[in-house]
């Protein structure tokens, strides 16, 4: 059987799309979604729909960390709306941070991080900065994303205090695997 000519388009159109390059053009989706949140307005809408993935989106402005929210696993429909979702959330509703306001919006980068897979790991030792860490212990969970510190032991101790749980407690651990872009 001859496969057909839609569908040989179709996956030559999906393998083109690499996940370096699906977070890359998301960048502009997640700062549209920051600016309605700062503005009070609707979110923005997306023209694509591609599959969802667990994205989390970090603001910043000169150096320093204005929001941060997302999800290891996807929690809408697509992949567009997971980055609405999680970006509106790190403007306004990241309780470590007071919410972006109209003065913080220029000069403002954006970090989309889309989530690959998470594969347990025994301990931190060989994690790359390139790849993220996962700490669980019972329903508390610390996420330390790629690029977070390079010193595995120092994100160890990151992932603790943001699960909020003792350092040493009986721990599962996994590798993050993610696409990240900053724009």
């Amino acid at each position: 059987m001859r496969p057909s000519a839609y569908f040989v388009s179709l996956v030559f159109a999906l393998a083109a799309s690499s996940p370096a390059q699906e977070a890359k053009r998301l960048i502009p989706l997640a700062r549209q979604a920051v600016i309605a949140e700062a503005n009070g307005a609707t979110a923005p809408k997306s023209s694509t729909s591609s599959p969802s993935h667990g994205v989390f989106v970090t603001i910043e402005k000169n150096g320093k960390i204005l929001g941060c929210r997302g999800s290891l696993v996807p929690l809408e429909q697509t992949l567009e709306a997971e980055v609405i979702r999680a970006a509106r959330g790190a403007a306004a509703h990241d309780p470590r941070y007071q919410p972006i306001d109209f003065k913080s919006l220029t000069g403002f980068l954006v970090t989309v991080t889309v989530v690959q897979a998470t594969d347990p790991i025994t301990n931190v030792d060989g994690l790359l900065p390139s790849e993220g860490l996962v700490l669980k212990c019972g329903e508390k969970t610390g996420v330390v994303l790629p690029w977070e510190g390079k010193d595995p032991h120092i994100r160890l101790d990151w992932a603790y205090k943001k699960a909020g749980v003792s350092k040493g407690s009986s721990v599962s651990l996994f590798r993050l695997i993610a696409e990240r872009e900053r724009g």
